[in-house]
């Protein structure tokens, strides 16, 4: 019997949840008030932010504002570079140490970061700045963020600090500071027209910013707390019964390997979603579609996946209604159904608690697009899962992977030759608006490789996603033909990841490597060191130099220096206002717009401005949801099935780490291909469906000779457990004897 059920059970009961209560009463606490000990006391931490903002805009003596004409673009792009200029200055060890000792820090120098935007073209200034021998006090709490427009000569001066006071005289100290320099670096002759002076638009503004955010993260602390304690009392309450229930139901599985020839299996099948799934598959990998605008009215948008995904749904619309037995899609919730409705609440719920102040802002479109790009992602989801079957995937997984050595073979050949195959092929059939940076280098000088995606990290992460397949079909490969494909694979995949040039290309194949090792050590670590020297000749052949590039820039001495690090993390001290204004719920789904704002390159950051707390939680439920359904599996009795749950397993960790690295859901073939892979997580941890005859005329039973009466195998042998002699007859009866037809 259970502890519960006697009154010692309910005291036990009761004292637990009390102990629960009061560390979540604690835990709050502390979030919210810094504790003292002499004298004993509570004070509240400094979570609201005083801001304040000016605008400068850089002209010349003779300019004025009304009379800036179109003529003049080379004399505005010349002052856009200088507003740059002006606010990598105010950024110097001299200008910060000058604001801080304005503003009486003691001795100390103000934070400075800047700007974001990406227009400018200035050069990889990182490594280039002066190292001082000796530390510099710096305090974080007064910080100023510089921004440029990029395309018109203005410049922005933000500054943070605990009070709106203390934000305001920062603000005016940096401007008053940035002015005195510009005019001590002008020429002699003080009436020359040329002379560069800074105009100040408009005096400077200031607010508080985040003044409930502090009840708002104690509440959300004191929830937390309760959920993940009430989780575990659960996970701990009937452990074993639900351990043998789990059990029994992976070990009623059928085994892959045992398909019998007489199935209706995907490719030898009639039914049309799974060749339709396929189709969309090798648009996902061979056809640039984000690109793709058709020329027709569509709501939202007009992108290609936008009509196949409609026509995909109606089609499975139908198959719902219209067929009946095993052909009949299996509609079946499981709990990354639940995490992912779950997610696009808390999006809805943001969205419409903030939708007065982004129409205000005139961002509702944008919400609305991105909100329906993310039901079109979860759409696809419940069509796959509901979809493929057991023995289905493996032969989706090496279609995968033969798309995915293509895309790589496209990519070499764009990274040698400058020549992207889809953007070249497609744009002669289909609208395409080809990237102006395609095949260009970038601030750093690397080369811009598309492929058939819109950005070379989304490029990166899709053929980081197909590794894990192609390395264990290598290890569970029967035959040393497909050994041998499969080798050739894994180091086209790595060339082809490797020729973008980014740190990606290395950091997320290597955590899925990791992944797989973290379950098989040492079959995955003495394959992969047996192919180590054939994998290596086939990288350096294929995208030669690219490996010695991507290390490099993971050196620690350029990792942190490099504007694409720099920018980066310039940015993250940016964005505290924006995550202290609405921290629970964001300010609505997808509604920092990266080009009226900044680009952050993290999901999680860019979740936690526009969904919140709970939004990055239920985020992170996606990926913890489909990767303990591929535990299961993994350690299951099936070798089949474990292997490609493993290797799911470590594609849905490479879209993990890589929302640290970009915006994942920004980027479609990224997320199509996460919940493709999450739905074959979904379909390994189903029973395949009973076998059915290919062709009516094999189903239909032969013709038998007169005199001839079938007796089906099964009725000669007697039930188990029964007896197999023969019953005795009755008195007065005879047996009866089988009467002759004809």
């Amino acid at each position: 019997m259970r502890a519960l059920a006697h009154p010692g059970g309910h005291r036990a009961r009761a004292r637990t949840i009390a102990i629960l209560l009061g560390i979540a009463t604690l835990a709050a606490l502390l979030i919210g008030y810094r504790p003292s000990l002499s004298p004993p006391a509570l004070h509240p931490r400094a979570v609201a932010l005083g801001t304040a903002q000016a605008e400068v805009l850089v002209d010349t003596r003779d300019s004025q504002l009304a009379a800036i004409q179109p003529a003049t673009v080379d004399n505005t792009a010349l002052a856009a570079q200088l507003a740059g200029t002006y606010a990598l200055y105010l950024q110097s060890n001299h200008a910060t140490a000058a604001l801080g000792q304005a503003v009486g820090l003691r001795g100390r120098s103000v934070a400075a970061s800047g700007p974001f935007t990406l227009l400018l073209g200035r050069e990889n200034l990182g490594p280039k700045r002066p190292t001082p021998p000796d530390p510099i006090l710096v305090d974080h709490g007064n910080r100023l963020l510089l921004d440029v427009d990029g395309e018109r000569p203005m410049l922005t001066i933000y500054a943070q600090a605990p009070t709106v006071g203390a934000a305001v005289k920062l603000v005016d100290a940096a401007r008053a500071l940035l002015m005195a320099h510009v005019r001590s670096q002008q020429p002699a002759r003080p009436g020359s027209p040329d002379a560069v002076v800074l105009r100040q638009l408009g005096p400077t503004t200031g607010g508080l910013v985040g003044g409930g955010a502090r009840w708002q993260l104690m509440a959300f602390g004191f929830l937390l707390i309760l959920a993940v304690g009430a989780s575990l009392l659960y996970a701990r309450r009937d452990r074993r019964l639900r351990v043998v229930r789990a059990r029994a139901v992976v070990a009623a599985l059928d085994r892959l390997d045992d398909e019998q020839p007489d199935s209706d299996n995907w490719p030898h099948t009639t039914r049309v979603l799974p060749w339709a799934l396929a189709g969309f598959m090798v648009m996902l990998f061979l056809v640039p579609f984000e690109a793709i605008n058709l020329p027709v009215n569509l709501p939202l948008s007009s992108t290609l996946d936008r009509p196949l995904l409609v026509a995909l749904a109606t089609l499975w619309l139908l198959s719902l209604a219209l067929v009946s037995g095993a052909a009949r899609p299996r509609v079946k919730l499981t709990r990354v159904h639940f995490a992912v409705l779950a997610f696009l609440g808390v999006c809805c719920v943001g969205f419409a608690l903030n939708g007065a102040a982004l129409a205000s802002m005139d961002e509702i479109s944008l919400v609305v697009k991105k909100l329906a790009l993310l039901v079109s992602y979860i759409l696809f989801f419940f069509v796959v899962a509901s979809v493929i079957r057991p023995r289905e995937v493996p032969r989706y997984a090496a279609l995968m992977v033969v798309l995915g050595v293509i895309v790589a073979v496209a990519t070499i050949v764009e990274y040698r030759m400058h020549y992207n195959v889809f953007y070249s092929l497609w744009s002669g059939l289909l609208p395409i608006t080809v990237p102006s940076d395609l095949d260009m280098p970038d601030s750093i000088g690397r080369l811009t490789v598309y492929g058939p995606t819109n950005q070379p990290l989304e490029l990166a992460a899709l053929l980081a996603m197909v590794l894990p397949f192609a390395i264990l079909g290598s290890i569970d490969a029967v035959t040393r033909r497909r050994r041998l494909f499969y080798t050739v694979a894994i180091g086209l995949l790595l060339a082809g990841g490797l020729a973008t040039s980014r740190k990606t290309s290395i950091v997320a194949p290597v955590g899925a490597i990791l992944l797989l090792i973290a379950y098989r050590p040492r079959t995955i670590v003495r394959s992969l060191l047996g192919l180590a020297l054939v994998l290596g000749v086939l990288v350096h052949v294929t995208s030669p130099g690219a490996l010695g590039s991507v290390l490099t820039q993971l050196e620690p001495g350029h990792v942190n220096n490099v504007l694409t690090t720099t920018d980066r993390t310039a940015r993250y001290d940016a964005v505290r206002p924006d995550l202290l204004s609405h921290p629970l719920l964001g300010r609505g789904y997808e509604s920092y717009d990266p080009h009226k704002y900044r680009i952050l390159d993290n999901e999680y950051l860019g979740l936690l401005i526009t969904t919140g707390l709970l939004g990055v939680i239920a985020y992170l439920a996606i990926f913890a949801t489909m990767m303990s359904v591929a535990h299961r599996t993994i350690r299951g009795p099936d070798p089949r099935r474990a292997s490609l749950a493993l290797a799911a397993f470590a594609a849905v960790g490479v879209i993990a780490l890589a929302s640290v690295l970009f915006d994942v859901l920004s980027f479609a073939h990224v997320p199509y291909l996460l919940f493709f892979v999450g739905a074959m997580i979904v379909a390994l941890r189903e029973r395949s469906p009973a076998s059915q005859p290919v062709s009516r005329r094999a189903s239909r039973p032969r013709p038998r000779p007169l005199g001839h009466t079938a007796i089906p195998l099964g009725a000669l042998r007697p039930p188990e457990g029964e007896d197999s002699s023969p019953a005795p007859l009755q008195p007065g009866r005879e047996p009866r004897r089988p009467v002759p037809v004809g």
